[in-house]
């Protein structure tokens, strides 16, 4: 007999293995009588997505609390004892400057040492990039990151890395999701106390020589001489998060002598009191940045809270310009795979893996220098594991990796995107630049000449709740069922359902098999004059997600497009 959600919540109001607020925050609910609060708390539990397991914090099944901490963490440590890796142990635990972290990280590590599995935790808080980075060198089984990465300051988040150092993917996430579905009594969850846990070494303390290692991988990917670097001034903010710990570090082991981090916003703040959004995707987020410039000043860089992600603006002309997540990570590979070319580095296998919303530019500056081009599901842990794909059979070389939202890597040293690397490698670039009397955006308008003129751009809409979901699935359905035959003014020649691993050529009305990637709720609008909508659930957030990749055209023109497609959408 299905249980009611009332009666979920009574249990949590009434059963003492929970704590006294948890409790008195439930029977407030109840007692207030708020039948949507307390729907959208306890009618559902929170799934892992494209990023983990994300939400608001609060009481519920559906909330981020000590309780779904232990419970995703207790089907982690089954998994782990029933699918041992061979020479791998231990769980690399991490944590970023939102509220809870801290208290998250030590729920989970109790939760493992009561299986006796030890934990390596961050004694301060880390980036993510940093904590795969010890899931590596520590020969770890796995890893944990609490993040809610660029989320408002309501959310929380658990992340759970395997042994590759990705995050987890098939068969991992199904298996370990399983497990935690099976954990029926989320209060009586079996856990070892903190502090007896660390007196009896299940518990380890990551401390600095996690930073010197990390710092020191970063370096040995440095392309310029140090030297060509002092000359370079750099803003850099890490929004209250925890890129203050290494990007100044790196930056200053990479020769830059000209670095101010905003002081306001170098204090981890888990409120992010001084943006609306720590999000260096949002413009806004980067107004302190700006008002605190010198005129000398030719990068602001910015961080997510977890330091997994860099947003940019680069001075042109005296004025500084807002770089998108498609045009930072074009830039990014255009000098990566440049200087390894001019350097004679660039292996011939080389390959450029980039998530199928991206930029197609970012695809055709790959190929100009003979990059080959593999496209993945949203996620960089799909980036990653084709990375180790192609490693393991021998196909191709790993050299550049990048998702529109921000996400970048290079080299082996960690497998999820790392803000801090691209960090270094955009003031790099920067630097190199200005030698030849160029900015970034004299860079782009380069490769604009070369590739032809690309629009990119990303509409959001939030549906907040269980009614949203719901509305965020109808929409989806909409597209799938009844397909648009025009878009813009455009006429849809192609719509590909990786839901359903088919594409419509919409003109024959013939179906064909879709690209072999894994089975996603994602539809792909391809239109006439090389324009292409895709559409997408968030993984991680109550929203829908459009992203527009228009080309061919002049700016203006694209810019035309673009508003007409959207005006379409929204009708």
């Amino acid at each position: 007999m299905a249980v009611s959600v009332n009666e979920v919540a009574r249990y949590w109001a009434e059963t003492p293995a929970f704590d006294e607020a948890t409790r008195n925050e439930v029977q407030a609910l109840l007692d207030s009588h708020d039948e949507k609060e307390l729907n959208d708390r306890f009618s559902r539990s929170l799934e892992f997505g494209t990023g983990g397991m994300r939400g608001i914090m609060g009481a519920g099944i559906n909330r981020m609390n000590r309780y779904t901490i232990c419970q995703a963490t207790e089907g982690l440590a089954v998994y782990i004892e029933n699918n041992p890796v061979p020479s791998r142990s231990g769980v690399v635990i991490g944590y970023d400057s939102r509220n809870n972290s801290l208290e998250f990280a030590k729920a989970s590590s109790e939760v493992l040492a009561a299986h006796n599995i030890p934990v390596y935790l961050f004694k301060t808080l880390s980036p993510t990039p940093l904590v795969s980075f010890e899931v590596l060198r520590q020969n770890a089984v796995a890893g944990i990151m609490i993040t809610a990465s660029h989320n408002p300051p309501e959310y929380n988040g658990y992340k759970v890395y395997w042994s590759t150092g990705g995050q987890v993917i098939p068969p991992e996430d199904k298996g370990i999701i399983a497990e935690v579905r099976n954990v029926t009594d989320i209060a009586s969850i079996p856990t070892m106390n903190f502090d007896d846990a660390l007196s009896q070494g299940l518990v380890k303390w990551l401390t600095e020589e996690s930073d010197e290692k990390y710092l020191e991988a970063l370096n040995a990917l440095a392309l310029n001489d140090a030297s060509l670097n002092a000359g370079v001034g750099v803003v850099y903010t890490p929004l209250h998060g925890t890129g203050g710990r290494s990007v100044p570090a790196i930056l200053k082991k990479c020769g830059f002598t000209q670095v101010r981090e905003i002081p306001e916003q170098a204090q981890p703040d888990g409120n992010f009191t001084t943006v609306r959004s720590p999000n260096p995707e949002d413009p806004k987020s980067l107004e302190m940045a700006m008002a605190q410039s010198a005129a000398d000043d030719a990068l602001i860089l910015a961080n997510d809270p977890d330091a997994d992600r860099l947003g940019v603006m680069a001075k042109h002309n005296g004025e500084w310009v807002r770089l998108n997540g498609n045009q930072i990570g074009v830039l990014l590979l255009d000098y990566y795979a440049g200087s390894l070319q001019q350097q004679g580095k660039l292996p011939e296998d080389g390959t450029f893996i980039v998530s199928l919303v991206s930029s197609p530019m970012a695809s055709k500056v790959a190929k100009s220098y003979g990059l080959n081009v593999l496209e993945t599901l949203t996620g960089f842990k799909w980036i990653w594991a084709e990375a180790k794909r192609i490693e393991q059979d021998g196909s191709g070389s790993f050299v550049f990796g990048m998702e529109e939202s921000h996400g970048y890597l290079t080299g082996s040293h960690s497998g999820d995107k790392d803000g801090v690397w691209a960090a270094m490698a955009f003031a790099e670039m920067t630097a190199s630049l200005k030698l030849q009397g160029k900015t970034p955006i004299d860079r782009l308008s380069e490769l604009y000449e070369q590739h032809g003129h690309h629009l990119d751009d990303q509409e959001n809409f939030t549906f907040p709740g269980v009614e949203g979901m719901q509305k965020i699935q109808a929409t989806l359905e909409k597209f799938r069922n009844s397909p648009p035959t025009t878009l813009g003014g455009k006429q849809v020649l192609q719509v590909t359902d990786l839901q359903a691993s088919t594409s419509l050529n919409v003109t024959t009305s013939e179906t064909h098999p879709g690209p072999n990637l894994p089975k996603s709720n994602v539809l792909i609008f391809e239109l006439e004059g090389n324009a292409r909508l895709i559409v997408r659930p968030s993984g991680t957030e109550p929203k829908i997600k459009y992203y527009f990749n228009l080309s061919g055209g002049s700016p203006e023109e694209l810019q035309q497009l673009y508003q007409q497609i959207k005006d379409d959408i929204v009708s």
